[in-house]
């Protein structure tokens, strides 16, 4: 099964968001926010990533 253009933006749009969500909660449980911010760069990488424009895939040719 293939997903949409749209529906790979919101998946990627909900993993990054998840992936903030435990580094943040991680942070502020074992670690210095102060110091390890830059990690947060990730998730914000991330949600550039999966909200740029996507092409719509070309149609699948039949046979070889």
């Amino acid at each position: 099964m293939r997903h949409t253009p749209g529906e790979k933006r919101v998946l990627g749009l909900w993993s990054a968001g998840c992936l903030a969500v435990f580094l943040v909660l991680g942070l502020l449980w074992v670690g210095d926010l102060s110091l390890q911010w830059p990690v947060l760069v990730v998730p914000l990488v991330w949600v550039l990533v999966a909200a740029r424009p996507r092409r719509s895939e070309p149609a699948v040719r039949n046979g070889w």
